[in-house]
């Protein structure tokens, strides 16, 4: 009987002294670390916890990605439309100029000349690129130029659907990231009596050249109108723009509140009280040389009864 106790009690021993060393392993291991939960068995439910958020944290990362994209594309189609007011306000002083009965054809010749590497701006403006090489004013065909020129010198939008947009958050409606063509450049329609962009700069220089002088005059009149017309088009579009990079800022602005909490949550979940980690294995270690100091007794007894 006394050496059945006695093996018992060497088992129960061993035991003991095998579950403190694993659990000075693990928690050695946390203060190396200097995380609290490494995989499920530290602690199932706060892992389970600590992976949602982390699932949380990655989507949040990649819709911080698409609205910098979205920023950046936004940014650059506003200085696109920057440039391009310039060239047409400086289009509507032109205009506003050529409508003065004393200049000469000369003066009209001259103006001509600088309405047309105005038009050259413009088309060139309308080819802008994002930092991907995408057409800003494409819509959904930025691989393209924005504008082709036919043969009798017509622009024409050769873009397609909508411009690329971001889903910012559950439910809500898409953001374009950029404006199509036709909502910058205007649109030329014999019905309602409107040109886009380009068509005005020809029509005006066509009206300069017109040796009628009062069919002269009605023609630049109505290129100071169509000036006027895509004055405030191009303001509306920056406004828009504006507007847009104002929701992004405002969701860049939600996503940093958001990412704050999950970190601070994931903190309080995985995070070791280093202080208590350090004082826990103090008191294992303890416990570990009390077991196998008791161990050393027992095995001593063990083999001194076998002695006897």
């Amino acid at each position: 009987m006394t050496q059945v106790n006695t093996r018992a009690a060497h088992l129960a021993a061993v035991a003991r002294m095998g579950d403190l060393s694993l659990q000075l392993d693990g928690l050695q291991g946390q203060i190396a670390r200097g995380r609290r939960i490494e995989t499920p068995a530290d602690d199932p439910v706060a892992f389970a916890r600590a992976a949602l958020l982390h699932r949380e944290q990655a989507a949040a990362a990649a819709t911080q990605r698409g609205i910098d994209a979205a920023t950046r594309r936004l940014t650059a189609t506003d200085t696109a439309i920057e440039s391009l007011d310039g060239v047409v306000q400086r289009g509507r002083e032109l205009a506003l100029r050529a409508n003065n009965a004393t200049l000469s054809a000369a003066d009209r010749e001259t103006i001509a000349t600088e309405l047309r590497e105005l038009e050259a701006q413009a088309h060139g403006l309308a080819d802008s690129r994002d930092s991907d090489g995408q057409r800003l004013f494409g819509g959904a065909l930025g691989d393209r130029p924005a504008y082709i020129v036919d043969a009798d010198g017509v622009a024409h939008w050769q873009g397609g659907g909508r411009a690329p947009a971001l889903a910012l958050a559950l439910g809500s409606s898409q953001l374009a990231s950029a404006s199509e063509g036709p909502a910058v450049f205007g649109v030329t329609d014999a019905i309602a009596g409107t040109r886009d962009l380009f068509a005005s700069f020809t029509a005006l220089r066509a009206a300069l050249a017109e040796p009628d002088p009062e069919a002269r005059g009605a023609a630049i009149a109505t290129g100071i109108g169509d000036f006027d017309t895509h004055v405030s088009r191009l303001a509306d579009a920056r406004g828009v723009l504006g507007a847009r990079l104002a929701r992004l800022d405002s969701e860049t602005t939600r996503l940093d509140k958001a990412k704050l909490a999950t970190e601070t949550d994931l903190s309080k979940l995985e995070s070791l009280d280093m202080p208590a980690a350090i004082a826990r294995l103090q008191r294992l270690l303890t416990v570990l040389e009390a077991a196998q100091a008791s161990f050393t007794r027992i095995t001593n007894l063990s083999l001194w009864d076998q002695l006897r």
